[in-house]
């Protein structure tokens, strides 16, 4: 990227903005060294890391690297065997202690919804032995241990053993040479222990005179009575000295063979914590992911300048899909510098990975390299105009811009490289932000020299977008194809800009208008139109008929808007209350039947008795015709109750998805037929099925796989219909009813409530005996079936039937004669 473009975006300062969140000098140096990568996959990698570091402070707010430092040169140095300091250990251990902390946090991540963040969690080494040895040998104070090791457990005890008897024997000296000592205290010099006697009373004390006060009434004698309880101590204190620099030598040793790990754990923490603190500045800024393409199409939703403080007017801007160049008018202050700046800056920050403050749906073109020429570049050092510096830089930008077209197609050479030159086929993917472009010169001469630049750059399909004060710019892009005209809004009667800036429409300078405004004589503004010539005053009655029509069509399309919004709520509001009549629909319909089935069950039960008693002669015809005759009501009221519509049909709720296995319920498609497979082909090609007596091998592309349930209710749909149809008064009219009911797989509650219906109709149609397939299984269904059988007034009596024909899987029923 071009770098002193990147500094007047400002770019800089957002990383500088961005370090403030890293949390240690690694990931803070990480933010500075960032630079946008026009590479696509890159920048979408980046962004995502991004997304996800926010997302995971939205489920965890203290998310962090936690006290983690830089330790890369305390590792080089005990790679060396150099030693480290207990301070030093102390920094090493928090820093492993956050790698493993933090490997352990990304772990847990759902590796679908963070699969960036885990993969990088999975990548940290983690050292827990180095965190335990340094424990065992140095406090959080960065002091050694008694514990590091027994050798210096026992020194310090003999240390502090050898300390007390001294101290007792310089008390008891002290009590002894009272009246001899200057002071009644114990004090040391040059490491040993002493007692301030006085000048006159030296004699009195015998022993080694270590120091004299400045004024020489006071030395500090070392009693001979003491000197080999001193130099035991000191022994004792050479000693623990030794111990320790063995101990941290060993520890700084154990280090050092994992310094190479640990410096990729550091490096790996300071990306994870780089993420983090993109995240944080985006939330921050409020926010958000851009899409990205390489299309050069720019669709900023109400962006944000991020370096701006206060009440900041968003902006929406796009270009690259119908034009690839703008030229942005109007007035000074009103904001067209920052709008040139945003779009820019907003670029860098979405190629470098950052998160961008605009809606969700802005997208970002990824960009070879942006040239910016923005602020004035005026050098007194330099003899430079204000002019003379821009075109400096205007003439660097093209000259870059030439250069990279010719590289821009590696695989092709010589003379056919340099005709595809000349006829400017060779596309640049650049960005091009001018500021008053031809500005600080002759106008006339300015606004041609801006207008041949413009033009120079239009025809080698630059992106270019170019802020002016020039009339001849606005009729410039009115009439090229691929330009488009933009101007930021300015309030004449407030006299101040509103910063909104509109694509398709040039600005007005609004000269005139201020002059006016601020009290100028009306006869020298009249006078200033007549100078600006019929050419001039109709372009700017042109620009002020345009400005209010597009107001007013801003205005229709809002209200348009508002409308549309409020016509589909008011759609959605009725869709939920059609749905929710139509359950209530449903519901009333489902109680209604099961009521009147309920009702009609009841009836065909007594119906049952009645013929049975009608058999033994113990009923009379007018209570069998009573009968018939409440049963046939029953009938009529469920028939006039409406079916409702089932959400999905049934084979799509059950049949079954999967391999298919020996033993399964199948449907053969060429025969419309259900059968059960009997086994398979070793490649899976083939089945052979068994139906009814017939067993032959078809293609497994000629099979479907049934659920139990659907194999049973298909074999039995002939003769079970809706109940309303099957219930006749006319016993000898009854259909028969099959004399085995399988079960088998069935819920509980679906096979009681068929097990009544079937009994029924066994019981109506004279059958004396049945069979019910429940299977063994766990015996949940054996057990419910047998339960029931045992208080139904049609039941005679069960057994189970024989083991050779079923067993306890087989339940023989015997009906009520």
């Amino acid at each position: 990227m071009h770098e002193k473009s990147i500094q007047t975006l400002e770019y800089p300062k957002i990383l500088a903005k961005v370090a403030r969140e890293a949390a240690f000098s690694a990931s803070k140096d990480l933010v500075q060294a960032l630079l946008p990568t026009a590479d696509i996959a890159e920048a979408r990698r980046r962004l995502a890391y991004t997304t996800e570091a926010s997302r995971l402070i939205d489920l965890n707010a203290d998310t962090g690297v936690r006290g983690a430092h830089d330790i890369r040169t305390l590792l080089a140095r005990a790679a060396r065997d150099g030693v480290l300091s207990p301070g030093d250990m102390v920094v090493v251990m928090a820093t492993v202690r956050s790698t493993l902390y933090v490997a352990r946090l990304l772990d847990r991540l759902d590796g679908e919804a963070f699969p960036l963040l885990h993969a990088l969690g999975a990548d940290i080494p983690q050292r827990p032995v180095i965190v335990r040895r340094i424990e065992e040998t140095v406090s959080e104070e960065g002091e050694v241990l008694d514990t590091a090791s027994p050798t210096l457990r026992k020194v310090r005890l003999d240390l502090r053993t050898a300390n007390q008897r001294l101290q007792e024997r310089l008390r008891t000296l002290v009590n002894e040479f009272g009246s001899s000592l200057q002071e009644a205290i114990i004090t040391t010099r040059n490491d040993r222990y002493v007692v301030p006697v006085k000048s006159e009373m030296r004699g009195q004390v015998r022993g080694i005179v270590h120091d004299q006060s400045s004024s020489g009434a006071t030395v500090f004698v070392e009693p001979l009575v003491i000197v080999e309880l001193n130099n035991r101590l000191r022994e004792l204190q050479v000693e623990e000295r030794q111990e320790i620099e063995r101990i941290l030598r060993v520890l700084s040793g154990d280090i050092g063979k994992e310094a190479e790990a640990l410096k990729i754990a550091v490096e790996l923490l300071a990306e994870f914590d780089l993420h983090l603190a993109k995240a944080r500045y985006g939330r921050m800024t409020r926010s958000s992911e851009p899409r990205l393409n390489e299309q050069g199409i720019i669709n900023l939703r109400n962006a944000r300048h991020p370096l701006l403080t206060g009440k900041i007017v968003p902006i929406s801007f796009n270009m690259g899909q119908d034009f690839s160049m703008v030229v942005i008018t109007g007035p000074n202050t009103g904001g067209k510098t920052v709008s040139l700046k945003t779009v820019g800056l907003l670029t860098l920050m979405a190629q470098a990975g950052m998160h961008i403050p605009a809606d969700d749906d802005s997208e970002i073109a990824i960009f070879q390299d942006i040239f910016a020429d923005i602020g004035d570049e005026q050098s007194i050092e330099q003899s430079l105009s204000t002019f003379s510096s821009h075109l400096s830089r205007i003439i660097e930008i093209l000259r870059t811009i030439e250069e990279e077209r010719k590289h821009s197609r590696p695989d092709i050479h010589g003379k056919m490289a340099e005709e595809l030159v000349q006829r400017n086929t060779r596309p640049v993917n650049v960005l091009v932000l001018f500021d008053e472009l031809g500005a600080g010169t002759d106008p006339s001469e300015g606004s041609a020299l801006a207008r041949a630049i413009l033009t120079f750059l239009l025809d080698r399909h630059i992106s270019t977008i170019a802020t002016t004060h020039y009339t001849e710019l606005k009729a410039f892009a009115h009439e090229q194809k691929n330009v488009v005209n933009a101007s930021v809004e300015f309030d004449v009667e407030t006299l101040s800009p509103t910063y909104k800036l509109s694509i398709g429409l040039p600005g007005r300078s609004n000269a005139l208008a201020i002059a006016q405004r601020l009290g100028l004589d009306n006869r020298i503004t009249r006078g200033a139109r007549r100078f600006l010539g019929s050419a001039g005053v109709r372009m700017e009655n042109l620009l002020e008929d345009l400005q209010s029509e597009h107001k007013v069509a801003a205005e229709e399309r809002y209200q348009l808007n508002m409308e549309r919004v409020e016509a589909e709520y008011q759609r959605k509001q009725l869709e939920s209350e059609r749905k929710d009549l139509e359950v209530q629909r449903v519901k009333i319909l489902n109680e209604a039947r099961a009521q009147a089935r309920q009702e009609l069950d009841a009836v065909m039960r007594d119906l049952a008795k009645v013929r049975i008693d009608a058999q033994h002669g113990r009923v009379t015809r007018e209570r069998l015709q009573a009968s018939r005759q409440q049963a046939h009501v029953l009938e009529e009221k469920v028939a006039a109750i409406p079916e409702p519509r089932p959400q999905r049909p049934i084979e799509e709720q059950e049949k079954l998805e999967g391999p298919l296995q020996i033993g399964d319920s199948v449907r053969v498609l060429s025969f419309g037929q259900n059968a059960e497979l009997v086994s398979l082909s070793a490649d899976r090609s083939e089945a052979e099925v068994q139906m009814g007596a017939l067993r032959f091998r078809v293609g497994v592309d000629n099979i479907e796989r049934l659920s139990k349930r659907k194999a049973a209710s298909e074999e039995r749909r002939s003769s079970y219909a809706e109940r309303p149809q099957l219930i006749r008064t006319d016993i000898e009219e009854r259909e028969p009813v099959d004399l085995q009911l399988d079960m088998r797989g069935w819920r509980v509650e679906d096979a009681l409530s068929e097990l009544d219906t079937y009994l029924n109709d066994a019981a109506l149609s004279g059958v004396g005996s049945v069979r019910i397939l429940h299977g063994k299984g766990t015996g949940a269904l054996r057990q419910a079936v047998r339960e029931q059988l045992l208080h139904h007034p049609l039941v005679k009596s069960f057994i189970s039937a024989p083991p050779k024909e079923g067993g306890d899987g087989v339940t023989v029923v015997t009906l009520s004669a």
